[in-house]
């Protein structure tokens, strides 16, 4: 029986699902090749989620790495307006949250998702929320997943977790969790009745 249903934040509970549009305007900005300015985000962006490295480290290595000066502030703002909340998925949430323990599992770097987390109110969805940087973990690692279950006294077949990326959801199945690859709301509330979730 479902107990605990669990979502990722990025690409589903945020729009959009990449960082491909940032990362896209960040490299007009810096008058830099596209693809290279998203490969040393993600370099950086990778130490950053493990709590690694702070923000300001996060844009002066991105600067380094691709030899420009960059204005920081810029960066940052341009970063912070990016996301936008799902509100069909919000709605869906705190429906769930009537009969079901709602958490989140997240790779998030600390800065950018404190920040997000005041905006938002995230922590207003969710009965807890399970970051990277704190655990010092980050999915697709099963230990991620061990220890989420574990905190919340859960086996993985009381378990569903929802996340927008296939490495994520096959190490969730893995371990035994029911596990969504997320398309679209509509689809969600489809895979979810098909699992006997009510809401």
């Amino acid at each position: 029986m479902i107990k605990a249903i669990i979502f990722d934040v990025g690409g589903v509970v945020l729009k959009p699902k990449s960082f491909r549009p940032l990362t896209r305007e960040y490299a007009k900005l810096m008058g830099r090749d596209g693809e290279e300015v998203h490969k040393i985000f993600k370099k950086y962006w990778h130490e950053w989620k493990f709590g690694k490295i702070s923000e300001e480290e996060f844009f002066e290595g991105m600067g380094r790495d691709l030899g420009v000066k960059v204005d920081k502030n810029k960066l940052r703002e341009l970063m912070y307006s990016f996301p936008e909340l799902d509100r069909n998925v919000v709605s869906l949430i705190q429906r769930l949250r009537r009969k079901y323990e709602i958490f989140s599992l997240t790779n998030h770097a600390k800065e950018f998702f404190e920040f997000l987390e005041g905006k938002y109110g995230l922590g207003r969805l969710f009965d807890c929320i399970f970051k990277s940087y704190e655990a010092k973990l980050a999915k697709p690692d099963p230990r991620f997943f061990e220890w989420v279950m574990e905190e919340i006294g859960r086996k993985p077949e009381e378990c569903v977790f929802i996340d927008d990326r296939e490495e994520n959801v096959e190490a969730a199945r893995v371990l035994g969790m029911n596990a969504i690859l997320y398309e679209d709301v509509r689809m969600l509330e489809k895979e979810l009745r098909k699992l006997g979730i009510i809401f």
